[in-house]
């Protein structure tokens, strides 16, 4: 059984030994350190009863800490449950329930957080990511110190636990953006196969240093290409969390090859360069993933990383992060476009009976493949109904154009019904982004007393951006059940980490604005 994710860690000591694996706010590893701390904290986790099949719940920031657990618990055979630090404690108490977490690892800044959220449930081992005293309103003898183990049981070398392509390596929580958190279940198969498509269709090279701001808890962090950096041979960058100006000086002084943004961290970059008083070179950046990007930012990204492949990419927490990507030769001409499968992936667009839709026709989008998911953890209802005839139904619309392209047109469950017409919000979106003057766009339904629903627009513009010019914009392009009735002018849209936006929030958000405009 040789499908462990950590067992490229002791080649990769030997192969590259003195160079850098890992970058974090000025401090370094070599393959061989991290090869070395990774054994001495799976040493510390086994003394602490934490091996075979334990689950470790995370709430943390960034830190490198984090890394290393998910790599030692992949050693002893353990499984990670990385949690998104944005929840309540309430929340956060319910997934590690339904996980069986026998531990928790926080850092000081969700300190309290994670303390509220173990209040909650019986007792836990704690692990502290970063140094015990400055964990507030604990005492220091509570909590395993990740460091001050590591550095106790140097030297340590533990064999790595024998586990098959189906065991589990991680657990991750959906977002949630149109239901209730799910824990897909995520196999050492799983992120195995990921790493190898991410290293054919970005052509990763142990010559390659890609910048990690995404957050941990999500496959964006450790899978885009995450983890993968390392099984080339690569270098990893990592950042506590995203900060433009550390951004563009990390590109400049690491020599950047590769990095996932989210759409409004593009504009936020381009605000920083142009405010600096000095000129970065971004042109080793060689590919950038993103998502949701309108013709605008598009042109901003092409400003900044001349040099780049701009990618604009379509995945899931069920596909173990990117499932299609836009190639280099076609990102000007199917600009718009998500791209094609990645190596072992296969995407279809079906009716509801599971047939194939002509070129051209929505449908929803389905795939299969060894970097798919085999479905939710103690689920089985919401894995039937999503995982059925051996491939993940998505609940996601979109098409395939005559060359196999994909386009994604919207969430099935964000179809916008009103006065018995469908239309999707995509659709609406699309055509607000062709404005020059729009940066992001996201389309909801709102509620009528007449219409059921009416499409209501939140967007994030350019300075002189007057709403009723995009109203008129869009009267010009749509018939008029789907133009917006309301306008909000927002600094930013929420999202995911890998882009996505999160249309919950901004209906929970609507009755708080004053729209910008309003159909009077």
């Amino acid at each position: 059984m040789t499908a462990n994710l950590s067992l490229m860690l002791g080649g990769n000591a030997l192969r590259y030994g003195d160079v850098d694996a890992l970058v974090f706010e000025g401090r370094r590893w070599t393959y061989a350190e991290l090869d070395a701390d990774v054994n001495a904290l799976a040493r510390a986790l086994l003394e602490a009863g934490i091996g075979r099949d334990a689950r470790v719940a995370v709430v943390a920031s960034n830190v490198p800490e984090f890394l290393l657990l998910g790599l030692a618990l992949a050693k002893v055979g353990g499984t990670l449950v990385p949690l998104n630090y944005r929840l309540t404690a309430g929340e956060l108490a319910h997934l590690m329930r339904h996980a069986g977490a026998v531990a928790v690892a926080t850092v000081p800044e969700y300190a309290e957080l994670a303390g509220a959220a173990l209040a909650e449930l019986g007792p836990l081992t704690r692990l502290a990511l970063e140094p015990v005293t400055d964990l507030p309103g604990h005492v220091a003898g509570d909590w395993l110190d990740v460091r001050s183990a590591v550095e106790a049981h140097r030297g340590a070398r533990v064999p790595d636990a024998d586990v098959g392509p189906d065991d589990l390596q991680r657990v991750v929580y959906t977002s949630g953006t149109t239901s209730l958190p799910k824990g897909v279940m995520i196999s050492h198969g799983n992120v195995n196969a990921n790493f190898h498509a991410q290293t054919v269709d970005l052509g990763l090279t142990r010559h390659d240093r890609i910048l990690n701001i995404a957050p941990l808890y999500h496959v964006g962090g450790t899978d885009l290409p995450g983890y993968g950096i390392w099984h080339v041979g690569g270098r990893m960058v990592l950042q506590r969390r995203f900060d433009p100006r550390a951004t563009l000086e990390a590109i400049q002084d690491e020599g950047i090859t590769g990095m996932v943004v989210a759409a409004t961290m593009l504009d936020m970059i381009r605000r920083e360069a142009d405010a600096a008083e000095q000129t970065f070179d971004l042109t080793s950046v060689r590919w950038l993933i993103f998502s949701q990007v309108t013709p605008a930012l598009f042109k901003v990204a092409r400003g900044l990383f001349p040099n780049a492949r701009l990618i604009e990419g379509y995945g899931l927490t069920e596909t173990c992060s990117g499932l299609t990507y836009l190639d280099r030769a076609h990102m000007e001409s199917k600009q718009g476009s998500v791209g094609i499968p990645l190596p072992w992936v296969q995407v279809r667009v079906v009716d509801t009976d599971g047939r194939d839709v002509p070129a051209g026709e929505n449908g929803e989008v389905v795939a299969r493949g060894p970097k798919v998911s085999s479905g939710y953890l103690d689920d089985p209802a919401a894995t039937a109904e999503a995982f059925r005839d051996g491939w993940f139904h998505t609940g996601d619309v979109g098409c395939l154009d005559e060359d196999g392209y994909l386009y994604i047109r919207d969430r099935i469950k964000d179809m916008i019904r009103s006065g018995g017409e469908n239309m999707a919000s995509a659709e609406i979106e699309n055509v607000l982004a062709d404005h020059p003057g729009v940066l992001a766009v996201a389309v909801v339904g709102a509620p009528h007393p007449k219409w059921q629903e009416v499409p209501v627009a939140f967007v994030v513009a350019r300075p002189g951006l007057e709403a009723a010019e995009l109203v008129a914009h869009a009267a010009e392009r749509l018939g008029r059940f789907k133009v917006p009735k309301e306008v909000y002018v927002v600094p930013e849209l929420p999202t995911n980490p890998s882009g996505k936006v999160l249309k919950r929030e901004l209906r929970d958000l609507r009755p708080t604005l004053v729209p910008t405009w309003s159909y009077e």
